[in-house]
């Protein structure tokens, strides 16, 4: 059934009685695995569905079906009113009226597209050959894998609010297994862009032998407070982990340590957090975001200070903020809520080999364990990490299982620089971090 008659139809049926929301969703995923240069796996898959939201007195009811015959729709709105009558009146309940001018664009890849199985095949089974010729010592890929989704999405409102645009995105990994006599190391490298040839093998294979070579023949070391680099990939992952402190979201809920600290400083002069759904071929850049409201660039740490937090319709109303354009749906199968699109550490000037050498002994984090542990309403943290030692830019010793461990903000307060080379891992993106006084947990 097509859009317009979804509309049609769920028109008929409320006769009125609800103001309503359509949110169409369909997605083709393609996942190639290569393994020993040789395809491992080859899987394909397709789902579409529609969610749908109504409205009347202040209350919302919400409803998903994936079978989008007429009789499933009705069943489906039905299930909808069912959830409103159990819901009480919330001001905040309420659904955007006015469609205005975005500056995100969406990216279709179509030359990715068309592409031909075969090349997407080889793509994958690259990445394994040219880890092996860069560096002698990677004897093995545990994993190689490229994974096509094909995104279509269409919304409507009975306000008269409706767009729709299409989208691919491209993800590669590879795990590469490093030998050195009787050591071995694993390490995996992550990267997502929206056009296929925009995937770099090269920059792919080249941190993730520079990890995985790095990491062998480990020696201990007793815990010690010291300088840290934390590497582009694991700084953007601890970013991650913590982003749920800017949500709007976790602000109405009393779940963030960042509220009633708007302008405020909580972290270095160094350190500025952009999140941005208007970004340029954007892993995350659409033009509206899930209810309809432009995407938007926010800024919510600029130079330290903390400046907004990142709003769906609904915090904002319950928060008395404006919308910042950042209601996300994981699917058509949720609702709408508070969430970041293309969040980032602004890069800064110096290279990351020059911050090696400005402290005399560092420990440059590579991999980091245990992010599903930290607490963002507090800001503690203690991960497992593994990296290298450097002293005077010189590489002196890898070491694996000490525990990096503290408090966000105290650790934001100590950056002393920030790198050029920012890196985006699908929707989250920085460059490496120098922070003083860490405390390393060893022996």
């Amino acid at each position: 059934m097509e859009m317009k008659e979804i509309v049609s139809l769920i028109r008929d049926h409320l006769k009125g009685r609800f103001e309503f929301e359509i949110y169409f969703q369909r997605t083709k995923k393609t996942k190639i695995e290569s393994s020993s240069e040789k395809l491992e796996n080859l899987s394909t898959s397709e789902e579409a569905g529609v969610g749908i939201r109504i409205l009347k007195d202040n209350r919302i009811g919400f409803s998903f079906t994936t079978d989008l015959s007429r009789e499933t729709l009705v069943k489906a709105l039905d299930s909808a009113v069912q959830m409103w009558e159990l819901q009480n009146p919330d001001p905040a309940g309420d659904f955007v009226d006015e469609l205005k001018i975005s500056r995100g664009e969406s990216v279709f890849d179509q030359e990715g597209v068309g592409r031909s199985l075969e090349d997407k095949i080889d793509f994958v089974i690259s990445l394994e050959k040219k880890a092996k010729e860069r560096d002698g010592r990677i004897r093995d890929v545990r994993k190689s894998s490229l994974t096509e989704r094909i995104t279509e999405v269409s919304f409507f409102n009975s306000r008269g609010i409706e767009y729709s645009f299409d989208a691919t995105h491209y993800t590669a990994m590879i795990a590469a297994v490093a030998e050195d006599g009787k050591d071995s190391s694993i390490s995996y490298e992550f990267r997502g862009e929206r056009k296929l040839s925009s995937l770099d093998t090269e920059d792919i294979v080249k941190d993730a032998v520079f990890k995985t070579t790095s990491l062998l023949n480990p020696k201990p070391v007793k815990t010690q407070v010291m300088p840290v680099i934390l590497f582009r990939d694991s700084s953007a992952m601890i970013l991650s982990a913590f982003a749920r402190m800017f949500l709007g979201d976790s602000l109405i809920k009393d779940k963030t340590l960042l509220k009633d600290k708007r302008n405020e400083e909580v972290a270095s002069q160094k350190l500025t957090v952009i999140d941005d759904g208007t970004l340029p071929g954007g892993f995350s850049t659409y033009p509206y975001d899930g209810e309809g409201f432009p995407s938007a660039k926010t800024t919510v740490i600029e130079k330290g200070v903390f400046k907004n937090f990142l709003h769906s319709l609904y915090t904002a109303r319950t928060s008395g903020e404006p919308p910042t354009g950042n209601s996300v749906r994981e699917s058509f199968k949720n609702p709408p809520s508070s969430g970041y699109t293309n969040l980032f550490i602004e890069k800064g000037e110096g290279s990351f080999e020059d911050m090696l050498y400005m402290r005399e002994k560092v420990f440059v984090v590579l991999e980091v364990m245990g992010l599903h542990t930290v607490d963002p309403i507090s800001g503690e943290f203690s991960l497992g990490a593994s990296g290298v030692i450097y002293k005077n830019g010189k590489l002196v010793q890898s070491v694996r299982g000490v525990t990096i461990a503290g408090n966000i903000i105290d650790l934001w307060n100590k950056i002393v620089e920030v790198g050029s080379d920012l890196r985006f891992y699908g929707d989250v993106g920085s460059p490496s971090l120098l922070v003083d006084d860490i405390t390393v947990g060893g022996n």
